[in-house]
């Protein structure tokens, strides 16, 4: 009886094995849909078996799959589709020994590379360098009992483009996070269209990244005003040709020379107080301006809900994120 057992448990294993077809499978990047059963897999490309495997819950074992990697620079090459066969946790590890040694496949006979991991304080500066337009510093609450020492950065956003601020950085930090090779993670605390608010950690230390609806250098029809200032005066009336060109020189301008222009015209430091006044300090590694002591004193007395959520926060003066040597 266990003879006729075996025989017949062969010829189904034989079946299966040559008939991919007729097994459920997905593209490789579209793993998150895999189902959640015990199953046997298969990854396979050009009608090779590259890896097989077993799992206790087929989607939670792609989720974060050592063999990725490997697989996902094949699939640039070749689509890769992952196929499966469910069946009892019992029979996973006999069934698994009995697929490898049929396919013998070559990810199956080679080690693992070494994840390299991309440390946090890269991943920061890289953020940093990214939202580095922007955004500005708000200060530094020291560290107590209950929180780590926090840097506070908001994002500035005209009224007009909050929205649309919010879209980007979301896109940004998203991309951000997905990076392989990297624990470093963007969460977003406070979802919203209109003003979202992030935070992330990094070498002992926590940053948050909170709306500001204030106008920017960066938003081309403010710096009109500041342009038109400087090239036309007092002119009540200015040609539609000299216009365009103005505009289309702004847009191709970039954040220093604007910034620099704003800080020397009296309508630029009314439209963009806080990056006009701010000053520059390194931040994981970047220039990044920065509230003074005096500006932040000032809006900590005109916004209440500041001081109320950040009692302890104080200017930003020297680099606030260690950088840990090993």
């Amino acid at each position: 009886m266990d003879g006729n057992h075996r025989d017949s448990q062969n010829e189904l294993t034989k079946a299966v094995l040559q008939e991919f077809n007729t097994l459920p499978n997905l593209k490789l990047l579209e793993r998150q849909r895999l189902p959640e059963c015990s199953a046997i897999y298969f990854a396979i490309a050009r009608d090779q078996v590259f890896y097989v495997g077993l799992a206790t819950n087929l989607r939670s074992r792609w989720q974060n799959h050592h063999r990725f990697p490997q697989l996902e620079a094949v699939s640039e090459r070749c689509e890769v589709r992952l196929f499966w066969l469910a069946c009892n946790q019992s029979e996973l590890n006999k069934l698994e020994r009995q697929y490898i040694e049929h396919y013998c496949p070559v990810l199956n006979q080679t080690r693992v590379p070494e994840r390299k991991i991309i440390p946090s304080f890269q991943m920061l500066t890289l953020s940093l360098k990214k939202l580095n337009e922007r955004v500005i510093g708000f200060g530094l609450c020291p560290a107590n009992n209950q929180q780590l020492k926090t840097l506070i950065f908001g994002y500035l956003a005209a009224y007009s483009e909050v929205r649309f601020a919010t879209t980007t950085l979301r896109k940004t930090l998203q991309a951000i996070t997905r990076k392989p090779n990297s624990l470093f993670r963007w969460t977003e605390v406070v979802r919203r269209r209109d003003g979202a608010h992030w935070w992330t950690r990094c070498n002992g230390i926590e940053i948050r990244l909170i709306p500001w609806l204030e106008e920017r250098i960066m938003h081309n029809p403010s710096m009109y005003q500041v342009m038109e200032e400087k090239r036309f005066g007092g002119w009540t009336s200015i040609p539609m040709s000299e216009y365009e060109a103005m505009r289309q020189e702004v847009r191709a301008m970039p954040f220093a020379e604007r910034l620099e222009m704003a800080r020397n015209s009296e309508i630029g430091q009314k439209l963009f107080p806080l990056e006009c006044g701010a000053r520059f300090c390194t931040v994981s590694g970047v220039k990044s301006l920065c509230l003074t002591d005096y500006q932040l004193q000032t809006l900590l007395s005109r916004y209440l809900h500041l001081q109320e959520y950040y009692p302890t926060i104080h200017a930003i003066n020297d680099e606030p994120v260690p950088m840990l040597g090993f």
